[in-house]
């Protein structure tokens, strides 16, 4: 099942898209965050039906991302909606599917914002899993490695979480963004 599908848009045509999801398909706009990321503030803006169940996620990278080869920093993804992430991640595991890999700064972060049980953050770490967790519930994410410009987020929300695990954006945005550099690099003679 998707959860939610993010869409990178250009600068130039971000209102008219929330204007079009808004007139045409009858989404409403949510209230929109800003993302940290290596190249400057993301804006995210929330697009859904009433009761949740269509929702996208439209992102305006900063301008600078105009440029094709800076752009690939901010890729698009669906995510789909698990019942359990952590069996979900060790069965793609078993079968080779490769993990955006998270730093361990993060888990030590993660343990000093939740104190979460030791057991349960060595699971996390083990398999580059993200954690977030508000008032309504919990959030357990993975992405995978992009591929072109697209990838993948496996979600499990716990009781009433309604985000998208924005905290965890700017890990996601600097890994993807040290991936695409190492890899320009790599390629140059």
């Amino acid at each position: 099942m998707i959860d939610h599908v993010n869409l990178a848009q250009p600068w130039q045509h971000f209102d008219e898209a929330v204007l079009f999801y808004t007139s045409a398909l009858a989404l409403e706009p949510q209230p929109f965050a800003e993302v940290p990321s290596p190249s400057g503030l993301v804006r995210s803006q929330v697009m859904q039906t009433s009761d949740g169940a269509v929702r996208l996620v439209l992102n305006l990278a900063p301008i600078q991302q105009a440029r094709s080869e800076a752009r690939k920093t901010y890729q698009e993804h669906i995510a789909f909606a698990v019942e359990d992430l952590v069996a979900t991640a060790r069965g793609a595991r078993e079968r080779g599917l490769e993990f955006l890999q998270i730093p361990a700064n993060y888990y030590e972060d993660l343990d000093a914002r939740f104190d979460l049980d030791p057991g349960f953050l060595a699971t996390l770490q083990d398999l580059n899993l993200l954690f977030d967790r508000d008032a309504d519930g919990e959030f357990l994410h993975f992405y995978t490695a992009t591929v072109g410009s697209v990838f993948f987020e496996m979600v499990e929300r716990r009781g009433r979480y309604d985000g998208y695990g924005a905290p965890n954006a700017p890990v996601r945005h600097a890994v993807q963004y040290d991936s695409l550099h190492r890899t320009s690099q790599a390629a140059k003679p």
